[in-house]
């Protein structure tokens, strides 16, 4: 195939030799290679991360063009993308969102991690909601800084997941939560009708007949005793949840790596001590749970989504350290998906999540020239993602060997 690429957009695909190709244009000879659209970590986590313009830098030669961030302080988000934008940092293009959430959970330390110079739960990327919460205002508020959706963390009941949903959606904006918000679980937030639901750990809660009010007591005392082991992923609750997902449109994206490293994690916190972590009390509440278990059934419900035909997108969950999408669509191979549809769940699935499947996604006429070529094919060996010879970000050539 030919890709014919003018300023930032794809002007035409064709088969090679069909066409006249246009006069006074640099041609770049790929023959023997194969090209898939810029993957898209949809999930991550930029403000705690060690090394953030490095990695960065990696993730963009790596093949990842796009990310959606899941919670952290926009402020920087904004002066991230300001910096992409002059040229002055080589990064992927970053979207963001505002984190919503109940007055119980203000006692997670992480609410006042990211919004220093702000009281807890005022600033509009990361807000208490209530009740009488005047969401038009808030929702407002979020979208001024920026931000592409709301996401609906912790603490949130289910009439009001909804009124968030119907007010973000009014706004223009996304809706995406996570599978449980404690008290609401995941078939709530379908019915609330968001965009895309994360992480399969919590998918577990949709068999459960009550749930905690309390995200960080549900986590503490309520997921650990979850019989993950015994969890039938294709048991009729979660076939008509999946199927409820399936109707409606509902994006699921399982998170695998966010379980995977767990246990290093915790041994990694142990050797260093690091007891004032804003996520301590998260890495306690590991020590307790069965993690192979937990592993096992986000493989599980993860296939059991894909064999109902649910939309499936990726995300690493990367917080400190760096994630590789390409490990995220390995798993998802490795939980059934076939090697073209785990590379979708990287490109046009995620494009859908954050809303620029328009525009990003898919090697397609007048969609950004977002694209990443390889030498080895991904179809033969999914691993083969990561042989990337160059890539393109906004029509800008980047070599993997600079």
């Amino acid at each position: 195939m030919t890709i014919i690429i003018s300023n930032d957009k794809i002007k035409s695909v064709f088969p090679s030799n069909s066409q006249q190709i246009p006069t006074n244009v640099e041609i770049i000879d790929m023959t023997g290679h194969y090209i898939i659209p810029g993957l898209i970590d949809g999930h991550v986590h930029l403000f705690a991360n060690q090394n953030r313009n490095a990695d960065l830098k990696k993730l963009l030669f790596s093949g990842v063009t796009s990310l959606r961030d899941m919670g952290g302080d926009a402020r920087i988000y904004q002066k991230l993308n300001e910096n992409i934008a002059n040229g002055t940092m080589l990064s992927p293009n970053i979207y963001y969102s505002a984190m919503f959430f109940g007055p119980e959970f203000l006692e997670d330390p992480r609410t006042k991690f990211a919004n220093k110079g702000i009281n807890p739960g005022e600033a509009p990327w990361m807000r208490v909601v209530k009740d009488d919460t005047n969401l038009r205002k808030v929702i407002s508020e979020a979208k001024e800084i920026g931000v592409t959706g709301i996401k609906v963390y912790a603490s949130i009941s289910p009439d009001l997941l909804k009124k968030i949903s119907e007010e973000a959606h009014n706004q223009g904006l996304k809706v995406w939560s996570h599978s449980a918000t404690f008290p609401s679980k995941p078939s709530d937030a379908v019915k609330a009708n968001v965009d895309a639901i994360s992480h399969g750990v919590g998918m577990i809660t949709e068999k459960a007949e009550t749930v905690p009010n309390s995200f960080n007591d549900a986590i503490r005392n309520f997921i650990p005793i979850q019989d993950f082991e015994n969890a039938n992923a294709l048991s009729n609750v979660y076939v008509d949840l999946l199927q409820s997902m399936k109707s409606n449109g509902t994006i699921f994206e399982p998170t695998i790596s966010a379980w995977k490293s767990v246990q290093n994690e915790n041994k990694d916190a142990e050797k260093n001590d690091q007891k004032k972590s804003p996520k301590s009390n998260m890495a306690q509440a590991r020590t307790k749970m069965n993690i192979p278990a937990m592993n096992k059934w986000v493989n599980n419900i993860t296939n059991a989504a894909y064999i109902n035909e649910v939309t499936i997108a990726a995300g690493t969950d990367f917080t400190r350290t760096i994630k590789w999408i390409q490990d995220e669509i390995r798993f998802l191979v490795e939980s059934g998906l076939t090697e073209i549809d785990a590379i979708r769940a990287a490109t046009l699935n995620n494009a859908m999540v954050i809303g620029i499947d328009k525009t990003h996604g898919s090697i397609s006429i007048d969609k950004q020239a977002d694209l990443v070529i390889l030498t080895k094919n991904p179809l033969e060996n999914i691993e083969n993602l990561r042989s990337v010879k160059m890539v393109y970000k906004d029509g800008k050539r980047y070599s993997a060997e600079e």
